[in-house]
């Protein structure tokens, strides 16, 4: 690591990163603007209510429009360079320029869209459009552009990365978010890269803009807009000559105040796990697409620090000491098993290993095959170490030994959580697969890795495969044709001359469809093909925030590093952001009612003025300690619920009735005396 002097105290400090010094100077930037961040696109249009909203009135920290409580990024604000793409800071990189390109879905001329994939050529470019679909393709001035910009602000949301667009943290809080940024971008944060599926090479898209470009058809990329709206009471408000009685309706509050629940929080930045994991497992040769965690013996192998020591100085060409994750012996814990004749269970004692050794071990051999090549190959040592030894030996007594190795297939496949132990089939990873051979053809553009040949694999009771016939080396394998790269949402295969989009952080072997490219969560695209990496699948950073178990303020949008937290409505809050949706009031310890339509909290106050129902009858609210009676968008107190025929006034609680012109109604006598 490089470092610096200090000259008043000669203590040699650490350099920061050079896009973490961006990043500092970025936000210091933020602070001597004289624009504040609630002013950045005032006025802005809103897509989602139109001419409903007089214009982006922006909360001072909520991060909704106080007009129409639309998110900011539902408005067409225009970008600056202070308060926009933070998104792309933490790539290193920088916003994609606009970029004509040709499109044959679309238009027989080129068309200026938004953005294009970086760092590849115009063919791969137009290619990667066209899966994409017109309908999704960011022409400029589009609802596809507006929407591709929108997603990337929510799906990446700029103040997940910088403490300066968040409501004044502290500096703990502030703390907390750098080494978040710092830990996502080490382990897990990337953009796609679009290739060619056999082609490898890189070029790059020309910026020129044509002196005389007519994109005179812009409309033609905007969605249809005519959608007839039903309104939901259309069935109440029609009239008809018939008139139909409804069975009784309850009586009930129609609105109940509640408390909140105070909440600590569990996963401080310095405690969380990213994809180091799945980044270990490709150096040792193994699939990244794996959730190593379900095996807890190969998981905790690969979480080892003597292992990733080891792994780490051979890539620097440093000497390697033996790897010993533990020095420990296992206990002997099948001695109860009825299955096991004794002399196996001797011979399992003797090699010092234990029931979830043994699960492992044949459950997920081509796995530790793998594991094994990659320690052999770097001459990597482990005899002293009481788990890679013991497995090793018991995986070389069952190649060699056929009673043990079937004895034990039967007695894992009897163990209840043996399928959630197992990885996947091997097929399906690559590894272990029958008659399958090291391919050194770059055709297909992603590399493959000789894994271990077998014979064909037999299954035992439970669907389980032989652990002998995985293991068993088959001689004499006839050579196969490179395998097919199959998408990793669809599984669909990936046509020879297709386009497709890769992951650095996935592997080599792993690729998508150009609209398979989503976040394994929500299934949405992952906009400007911005993805985090974390257990083997790719994620938006909203999502990725969800995995990792960071709660995220629902009334502020901001990830919540305090140690203390509100919980409501199934949402989480910062303690100081509890407040009333209407008129911020805190409401931490108080009685508060849920919007209906935002579920957020009111305070008792607003509700009565702005929100309660009004009683059909009386006109009076109907307060939350009111019992009262709902029929479609109609109310009333209780004891107005009674028929309005004349000289009737027969309460209707528990009875037939029907409405007309929105009053109710006991028989067909009192709607004609009054209709």
């Amino acid at each position: 690591m490089s470092v610096r002097g200090n000259s008043e105290n000669c203590v040699e400090e650490p350099v920061a990163p050079e896009w973490l010094s961006k990043l500092e100077s970025r936000r210091e930037n933020l602070q001597r603007s004289t624009k504040l961040s609630h002013e950045v696109g005032a006025g802005a249009p809103c897509g989602e209510c139109g001419d409903k909203c007089p214009g982006l009135d922006l909360h001072f920290w909520r991060k909704v429009c106080r007009n129409c409580k639309c998110r900011k990024d539902q408005h067409k604000c225009v970008d600056d360079d202070l308060s926009s793409w933070a998104q792309f800071e933490i790539l290193g990189q920088i916003c994609s320029k606009p970029a004509f390109i040709k499109i044959k879905a679309l238009a027989s001329q080129p068309v200026q869209v938004d953005w294009v994939p970086p760092n590849t050529t115009p063919d791969v470019v137009s290619d990667y459009m066209e899966k994409l679909g017109a309908t999704k393709v960011p022409v400029v001035g589009s609802d596809a552009a507006q929407k591709r910009k929108q997603q990337l602000e929510f799906q990446v949301p700029p103040h997940d990365l910088n403490a300066a667009l968040c409501d004044n943290l502290s500096e703990a809080e502030a703390a907390q978010l750098q080494q978040y940024v710092v830990k996502i971008r080490e382990n897990c944060v990337g953009q796609g890269v679009v290739v060619r599926i056999g082609n490898m090479g890189i070029g790059f898209v020309e910026y020129i803009t044509p002196q005389q470009q007519n994109i005179s058809n812009m409309d033609a990329y905007t969605l249809p807009m005519n959608i007839q709206q039903i309104p939901l009471n259309a069935a109440l408000s029609s009239e008809t000559s018939e008139i139909s009685f409804h069975s009784p309706v309850p009586v009930k509050s129609l609105a109940h105040a509640r408390y909140s629940a105070q909440m600590r929080q569990e996963t401080p930045a310095r405690k969380l796990k990213f994809g180091t994991l799945c980044n270990l497992a490709s150096v040792c040769g193994l699939p990244v697409n794996v959730d190593y965690d379900k095996d807890t013996v190969f998981a905790q192998i690969l979480h080892s620090e003597p292992l990733k020591k080891a792994m780490e100085n051979k890539s620097k060409g440093l000497a390697t000491l033996p790897v010993v994750i533990s020095q420990a012996h296992m206990l002997p814990d099948f001695m109860n098993a009825s299955i096991l004749s004794s002399a196996t269970k001797q011979k399992l004692k003797d090699i010092g290993v234990n029931v979830k050794a043994v699960q492992s071990a044949l459950l997920n051999s081509p796995f530790y095959d793998a594991l094994y090549d990659t320690l052999k190959q770097n001459d990597i040592k482990f005899a002293e170490c009481r788990v890679l030894g013991p497995i090793q030996e018991l995986r070389e007594e069952v190649l060699v030994n056929k009673p043990v190795a079937e004895e034990l297939s039967s007695f894992v496949s009897q163990l209840p959580n043996s399928p959630a132990i197992m990885y996947t089939s091997p097929i399906d990873t690559g590894l272990g697969k029958p008659g399958l051979s090291g391919s050194n053809s770059n055709d297909s553009g992603f590399g493959s890795k000789a894994s271990t040949p077998v014979g064909s694999v037999d299954t035992v009771a439970g669907g389980l495969p032989s652990a002998f016939q995985q293991i068993r080396i088959a001689n004499n394998v006839a050579k196969e044709p490179p395998p097919v790269v199959k998408c990793r949402d669809c599984a669909k295969p990936i046509a020879l001359g297709d386009v497709a989009v890769k992951a650095e952080r996935a592997g080599k072997e792993i690729a998508w469809h150009p609209e398979c490219f989503k976040c394994y969560t929500c299934r949405e695209l992952l906009a400007d093909l911005v993805y985090f990496f974390h257990g083997g699948q790719v994620y938006c950073g909203r999502d990725l925030a969800i995995n990792l178990k960071i709660p995220r303020c629902k009334a502020c949008d901001e990830l919540i590093f305090t140690k203390e937290y509100t919980a409501a409505e199934g949402a989480t809050f910062h303690i100081k952001h509890f407040c009333c949706y209407h008129c911020d009031t805190p409401l931490a310890g108080q009685q508060y009612i849920p919007d209906e339509k935002t579920n957020m909290p009111l305070c008792l106050k607003c509700y009565n003025d702005f929100f309660a129902a009004t009683c059909e009858r009386c006109n009076r609210q109907i307060e939350p300690t009111d019992q009262g009676v709902a029929w479609g968008d109609v109310h009333w107190h209780s004891n107005c619920f009674i028929c309005a025929g004349v000289d009737c006034g027969k309460s209707l609680i528990g009875g037939r009735f029907c409405v007309k012109q929105r009053m109710p109604f006991c028989s067909p006598a009192c709607v004609r005396s009054i209709i």
